[in-house]
């Protein structure tokens, strides 16, 4: 790994139900270093936002968890560390079809999904650790789907080899990832918070563009606006701008 610290601790793990549930486990019993990577080609039982489960063929694509201390930040501000995250993987996903030729539309589905050209290639699921009033551990989960190109429980998927027509190399992809994540993570902790709430917007799905939503088991129109800074998501309506949390909005 050609990072400071991001990866430089890496365990391989030949299969397993989740890399977050691993890591989660381990941590009840040991100290990790910042920055230790779990990874595995086989993952299970994948999980994802909504309680979702993630789709993945077996040796084709890539689940992971990094064990980050982001003990600077405070619990009110740990939608700031999705934001970092989202940036990476949205920057690996640029750079690697970019190499290919292609110009992609890579976009961060809120709160966190990659999307390329409409399709989902990648999701994120962070589970903090809290203490007091600081995070004491984070577990960043992360589902991309590499070489996979068969989806059996959606229409909505895409992978590398879908949009280059070709395979990807896994580990390559793994040092990628974690040299971009710890470039943002460093943002962060250098308290460059403009320069990520203006690159997270501007790489939002679907940002300042009339809508279809959900809420309330009613369907409207709305235009995203914007993101709070606990990470709510803010829709200006006709009349007013709303407030949502994960649960409470589904895009149509």
């Amino acid at each position: 790994m050609k990072t400071l610290f991001v990866g430089q601790n890496s365990i391989h793990l030949k299969s397993v139900d989740s890399t977050n549930s691993y890591a989660s486990e381990l941590l009840r019993q040991i100290s990790l270093p910042d920055g230790t990577l779990f990874y595995t080609f086989d993952q299970q039982n994948g999980r994802g936002q909504r309680g979702n489960s993630w789709e993945s063929e077996p040796s084709k694509n890539v689940a992971l968890s990094y064990v980050l201390h982001a003990k600077f930040l405070s619990p009110n501000k740990q939608f700031l560390l999705t934001k970092a995250v989202s940036l990476a993987v949205a920057d690996v996903m640029t750079e690697i079809l970019k190499k290919e030729g292609i110009q992609a539309d890579v976009k961060i589905k809120w709160p966190n999904d990659i999307y390329v050209n409409g399709n989902k290639i990648a999701g994120i699921l962070i589970e903090n650790i809290l203490k007091e009033n600081f995070i004491q551990h984070s577990i960043i989960g992360i589902g991309i789907n590499v070489n996979q190109t068969i989806f059996t429980t959606t229409t909505k998927a895409t992978s590398l080899s879908i949009l280059t027509q070709k395979e990807h190399s896994k580990e390559d992809l793994l040092e990628l990832l974690s040299s971009k994540l710890e470039a943002y993570y460093f943002k962060l902790k250098s308290n460059k918070i403009v320069e990520l709430d203006s690159a997270y917007l501007q790489q939002l799905y679907q940002y300042e563009a009339p809508a279809l939503y959900e809420a309330d088991s009613e369907q409207f129109t709305g235009i995203i606006s914007g993101v709070s800074e606990t990470g709510k998501l803010q829709i200006k309506t006709e009349t007013r701008i709303k407030e949502f949390d994960l649960k409470e909005i589904h895009f149509i």
